[in-house]
């Protein structure tokens, strides 16, 4: 996972987990190229031989096992004692991106890679122990079934999900396609809950999107690096140019987790100018493989959106195009992480990603846990970065802490000023109170799920009007003589 002490109002992810049922997972995993045969010769080396001056240690471990299973107060599994040894192994190397898989741990990581499984296309998130729908996607069983954002899940299959967790209910929703669950649905202000029996489909969801922002400025954005993402840019590359696309192309990267470091590739391929893309480089510094485009320079000027959450693959296009002098990139300083990972799988269904490289910008430079710097900085209001994991459950006067005090950036960022002081006394429940008025609510002067709806579909539009970061990029692409200083098209 990202390192949350980077990210101002770290609680917001804290205590809550976001999924997709039937979609990608969120994609804090980040894993990129794929070595074809074999790790790399210079790590397979000697194997053998550093294995046989372990011997003392492999004793005290095959000791230690033995130990606990005819001694210890209650029965074992050795299996998972095992499993614990080698987890303990993996995390030696305090290397977060270097993971052991176990089978059902492994095949919700896969599901990145091949963007698609069967299930019914909701996100949800735990709620004070509820399974509230964060949301539905567009074309999928549950948007057809009619299930909107805040409504809570209190049962799937049969079984009551009450403080279950978003993973159990993961498991009792999503299923292969055609197959049918019945859930249970707590609908706010309905007078009471209702079943709906869903048939799950195989549920894709987009990594790519497009439109333009005005005649002849193209906007694309890039959520995340599957198995489809190449061939998807390619066509909305292709709509766009051929719909007329010559004041320029704002690529947005932001709060891009990664992926596929080959779908990488193929999108930089059609925008990095002749020459060199990236670079994978081993344990001794060599280059392993270097990546190189074959394409003319593009005769409009292109603007890369990215922030805090842009990493891997991401910032693999990003840095290509930037050391190229392709695009100026706009926002805030990427994530850092330069390093490749490699899927071996193990017996038993189990599965380890394993580091095995790391990749450099074509000037060289090793972005691990330094970074992009933005040619152009512009922050983002912490409050439109983060309302999305905003989910606090029922507040009222006398409540208190984080969740209160960003309620208070939130409604004074929607016009309706509070003090922010964490805690919520009669000023904030007057500001609510005139917020719900305006969205047709009860002006209780509550938080609840209705008012959550509420908000976050102002925020949605105000996050949509007030994006520094896209109207600097727009500035930009509207100053050609920038762009001929910076010797870009």
């Amino acid at each position: 996972m990202h390192d949350l002490q980077r990210k101002p109002h770290k609680f917001l992810f804290l205590g809550f987990l976001i999924v997709l049922i039937g979609t990608n997972l969120v994609t804090y995993f980040m894993f990129g190229f794929q070595p074809s045969s074999s790790l790399p010769a210079d790590q397979n080396q000697n194997a053998g031989y550093d294995l046989i001056k372990l011997g003392d240690e492999v004793e005290l471990l095959e000791e230690v096992l033995e130990l606990i299973r005819d001694y210890y107060v209650d029965p074992v599994d050795l299996p998972l004692l095992v499993r614990g040894a080698v987890r303990g192994a993996v995390g030696a190397l305090e290397d977060p991106r270097t993971v052991f898989y176990e089978p059902r741990e492994l095949e919700n990581f896969m599901i990145q890679t091949d963007g698609s499984f069967g299930g019914i296309g909701v996100r949800i998130v735990a709620v004070d122990g509820n399974i509230v729908v964060f949301q539905t996607i567009p074309g999928t069983p549950a948007e057809k079934a009619g299930l909107y954002p805040g409504d809570r899940i209190r049962s799937a299959g049969g079984e009551d999900l009450s403080g279950q967790g978003v993973e159990r209910a993961v498991e009792l929703i999503r299923g292969p396609k055609g197959t049918s669950v019945t859930i249970t649905i707590e609908r706010p202000g309905a007078a009471a809950p209702f079943d709906l029996t869903l048939e799950r489909d195989e549920i894709k969801m987009a990594t790519v999107s497009s439109r333009l922002l005005e005649p002849g400025l193209g906007y694309i954005r890039i959520s995340n690096f599957d198995r489809s993402t190449g061939v998807d840019f390619v066509r909305h590359l292709q709509e766009l140019e051929a719909a007329g696309m010559a004041k320029g192309l704002i690529l947005d990267l932001r709060n891009n987790p990664g992926g596929l470091v080959p779908q990488a590739i193929e999108v930089a391929k059609l925008l990095v100018p002749e020459g060199e893309i990236t670079r994978l480089v081993g344990r001794d510094g060599e280059a392993r493989e270097i990546y190189y485009s074959n394409a003319p320079p593009k005769p409009y000027p292109i603007v890369v959106l990215v922030n805090e959450e842009s990493a891997s693959a991401a910032e693999i296009v990003a840095g290509a195009l930037q050391d190229r002098g392709a695009a100026l990139l706009v926002g805030a300083k990427t994530y850092g992480k330069a390093t490749v990972q490699y899927l071996h799988q193990l017996p038993g269904g189990n599965a380890l990603l394993l580091t095995v490289a790391k990749y450099l910008t074509p000037l060289g430079s090793d972005l691990h846990g330094r970074g992009l710097e933005p040619d152009y900085p512009v922050e983002l209001p912490a409050v439109l970065r983060y309302y999305r994991h905003f989910f606090p459950g029922r507040l009222a006067q006398e409540s208190y802490g984080m969740e209160v005090k960003l309620l208070q950036e939130i409604l004074a960022e929607l016009g309706h000023p509070v003090t922010a002081s964490g805690y919520f006394d009669g000023e904030t429940a007057a500001a609510l109170a005139e917020f719900q008025a305006g969205a047709g609510l009860d002006p209780s002067g509550v938080f609840d799920d209705l008012t959550w709806i509420k908000l976050r579909a102002a925020l949605e539009k105000a996050a949509a009007e007030r994006d520094p970061q896209l109207q600097r990029a727009i500035e930009l692409t509207g100053q050609p003589g920038l762009w001929a200083k910076e010797g870009r098209p």
